[in-house]
């Protein structure tokens, strides 16, 4: 993960401002003999790095300082400054920073503070931090590669795996002979997989489930796994449990049987 200042800047560039704030400029220093309104996107600390045993996290901090000069009532520039920051902070959110498709963490929080110095106005600082995390082997995966698909001949339904556990293998019966010796035998087996897969759930995700695990029917689906590989599963779909607490989104964990290996139809 890397991202610059004329990154940010650019992603800053697509907003639309007060007309307040026509002829905003953007810099990467510190400005000597500042013209208002300007900003300036600084990155604040050297990159970050936390490193355990399994994964290593990449951190980068900047700040981007917004200065505006009070010309008019202070109520008109302060209703500016406020809509200022929130487009400046809409932008951030809908840009897809790197890495792309993936918030392992973000932390964006606004600091105003009013100049009643040489100039009468303010300064806004955005403290903006990213983190990108990777394997510390090199050879790990990382879970945010996990999705599934489910009506993969339809209009699919893609749901982003939160925590998946799965069974594949024979289960064992154990035994021991008249002289106490051990003995274990195989005996079920689950070739393919049972994939237990916690999703964050939202009413469509609900309904569709409940209607394919309803109908007790296969479904052609496909399973996304950690290092890029995608196998077709025909999927039974089981149990559905759900979890929500107040103040968080609340999840479902739905046991998926898959049954067999599917082959796309050629067109």
């Amino acid at each position: 993960m890397t991202i610059t200042q004329t990154e940010i800047i650019n992603i800053l560039k697509t907003g639309t401002y007060p007309t307040g704030q026509k002829g905003l400029k953007y810099y990467q220093q510190k400005q000597k003999y500042p013209i208002y309104p300007f900003i300036e996107v600084r990155k604040t600390q050297s990159d970050s790095n936390t490193t355990d045993i399994q994964k290593t996290a990449k951190e980068q901090t900047f700040e981007i300082r917004f200065y505006m000069k009070y010309t008019r009532p202070a109520d008109i520039e302060e209703a500016d400054r406020l809509a200022t920051e929130n487009e400046i902070l809409r932008v951030l959110e809908v840009a897809n920073i790197e890495p792309s498709n993936v918030i392992y963490f973000e932390s964006k929080q606004w600091n105003t503070n009013i100049i009643d110095d040489t100039i009468y106005g303010s300064r806004s600082v955005l403290r903006f931090s990213i983190r990108d995390v990777s394997s510390t082997s090199g050879v790990g995966f990382i879970g945010s590669d996990d999705k599934i698909e489910l009506n993969s001949e339809g209009t699919p339904l893609t749901l982003q795996i939160l925590a998946i556990d799965t069974t594949q293998g024979f289960s064992v019966d154990k035994h021991y002979t008249d002289d106490r010796k051990a003995q274990y035998d195989p005996n079920q087996l689950i070739e393919l997989g049972e994939f237990r897969i916690t999703y964050e759930t939202n009413p469509t995700i609900t309904a569709t489930i409940k209607a394919i695990s309803d109908s007790g029917a296969v479904n052609n689906g496909k399973l996304h796994s950690s290092g890029g590989s995608e196998i077709n599963y025909t999927f039974l779909v089981g149990q559905t449990t759900s979890s929500g607490r107040y103040s968080e989104l609340q999840t479902s964990t739905t046991t998926f049987y898959a049954t067999a290996i599917w082959v796309p139809v050629p067109p």
